[in-house]
């Protein structure tokens, strides 16, 4: 298989956001792929994600000038970021700010994020990370 591909292109594409216009459209129509249906193809695909993530893509482009494309999911850190919610509180004459996550959405992370894990030891991964970010965790279910 690998003497069938012609060309291999990482880029990085938010989900749902493809688009076949530059530059992806530029790189794909100078090889030869219709850039069209690959945004199709790919808008598709990530269809279940929010629009926020952005992934890294790997397009394989075979001599025939078919395709196929794999993703990698952004980083843990990154969707803790994104995830985090902020809460004020008055302490002492002031507002004191903190971070916090939702345990709902850590529980859809690590469904997300570890789907080949067990869920005890994907949401272990998750609180861990959690912890040395020094944010609390809210249960909302």
């Amino acid at each position: 298989m690998q003497q069938d591909v012609k060309h291999i292109i990482n880029i990085a594409i938010r989900s749902q956001n493809a688009e076949s216009g530059p530059p992806l459209g530029t790189v794909l129509g100078n090889i030869g792929v219709n850039a069209i249906k690959f945004a199709k193809d790919f808008n598709e695909y990530t269809m279940d994600l929010p629009n926020y993530f952005k992934l890294n893509v790997q397009i394989y482009i075979y001599r025939n000038n078919t395709y196929k494309f794999t993703t990698k999911m952004p980083d843990l850190g990154y969707i803790l970021f994104l995830l985090r919610k902020e809460e004020e509180y008055w302490w002492y004459g002031s507002y004191k700010k903190f971070y916090y996550f939702n345990l709902s959405d850590l529980l859809k992370l690590a469904l997300l994020k570890f789907p080949n894990l067990s869920l005890k030891r994907s949401i272990k991964i998750v609180l861990g990370s959690v912890k040395s970010s020094n944010t609390k965790v809210k249960l909302d279910i």
